[in-house]
């Protein structure tokens, strides 16, 4: 484990390091430094083996694509996967080419958003980068969708429909759910209401609340219902450390209800919030909590826009601190729901 927090950790400053340079340098050779910053995460994701919890089952659904079996699998990753089949460790490939697609798209996000180093500083530390080894499609899918969230901004609906259709379709089908996000509320909403809507909400998951109607609604769905309630998985509090990562959250989001008149991007503290309802109503229910993840993970843009304008440097220093202590005691302790521990490479196998 003392390894594994050691390259985690020198990945993180490596990563950063680049990026911070390119941000000081202000002419062309800064464009170096952030391609040395972005290979830095790139293949550190990319050269990993059985790092994350569905890392297996990737590697024998590529063997099924290349056996030629049915996978009803999205058709951009079965293209993927069909393009290394000719190679027994081809899947090894797809995971690089993935996760290249993934971070073009949050490079692209983060210096248009000029948050570039700050933005890399809470994928590690927010646990977009665990989400990233684990759930190879979907985070690629999240990507596409925290690039798009743009077009929402700038009200450009066919090109926001045009980059979420293409994500469902090339890599993640959940992406689909994120069509209605267009038509978010673009005003401020009150930061009480998002208080209460939290609140409420992280104290009816403790007890169960939403997972008892859920299931009781479900159940009525003739035929699938039941048997979505038998083999469906439900996570439960205890499963996530007494809820205690989750309060991390939702501190986190309240702090950012109270403090949304600093960033002044409605769109986005509105998805984010919202997002953060739904990541509580849908936690005990694996497959619905991977929709809500799209969103959830919009705080990874959220909190280095807010840094960007606060002043108070004790504030800053104070999240930068905690974030980072979070990190170092999920990799340390191995804490984390996505398997990311121990790192290896594809150099280990």
């Amino acid at each position: 484990m003392i390894f594994t927090l050691f390259i985690y950790n020198l990945a993180l400053v490596l990563n950063l390091f680049f990026a911070v340079c390119s941000e000081k340098i202000k002419s062309s050779s800064n464009h170096i430094l952030v391609v040395l910053s972005f290979l830095v995460v790139f293949l550190f994701v990319g050269l990993r083996y059985n790092v994350g919890n569905d890392y297996e089952a990737y590697v024998y659904l590529y063997k099924a694509i290349r056996d030629g079996v049915n996978t009803h699998v999205e058709y951009g990753y079965y293209t993927l996967n069909k393009v290394f089949s000719y190679n027994l460790d081809g899947y090894k490939y797809v995971m690089i080419v993935s996760s290249f697609i993934t971070f073009l798209f949050l490079y692209i996000t983060l210096i248009r958003d000029k948050i570039l180093s700050l933005g890399l500083f809470f994928v590690f530390t927010f646990e977009l980068l665990f989400l990233i080894n684990d759930q190879v499609r979907q985070g690629v899918a999240i990507s596409i969708f925290l690039f798009s969230i743009y077009y929402i901004e700038k009200r450009h609906f066919y090109k926001y429909l045009i980059f979420i259709i293409s994500a469902a379709f090339l890599f993640h089908y959940s992406a689909l759910l994120l069509i209605p996000a267009y038509f978010i509320y673009r005003k401020k909403i009150a930061s009480w209401i998002w208080y209460i809507g939290i609140i409420v909400s992280f104290i009816f998951y403790l007890k169960g609340f939403f997972q008892k109607i859920l299931i009781n609604l479900i159940a009525y769905i003739p035929y699938y219902g039941e048997r979505y309630v038998k083999y469906s998985k439900f996570v439960t509090p205890e499963e996530l450390g007494s809820g205690m990562a989750v309060l991390f959250w939702v501190l986190l989001a309240l702090f950012i209800a109270y403090n949304q008149h600093k960033i002044q991007r409605p769109v986005l503290i509105n998805l984010y919030l919202f997002g953060m309802v739904f990541y509580l109503i849908f936690l005990d229910f694996h497959l619905l909590s991977r929709a809500a993840a799209y969103m959830f993970y919009i705080k990874i843009l959220i909190f280095p826009l807010y840094l960007s304008v606060e002043k108070n440097m004790f504030f800053k220093i104070t999240i930068l601190v905690i974030a980072l202590l979070f990190f170092e005691l999920e990799v340390f302790l191995d804490l984390g729901k996505h398997g990311g521990f121990p790192y290896q490479t594809i150099f280990n196998k």
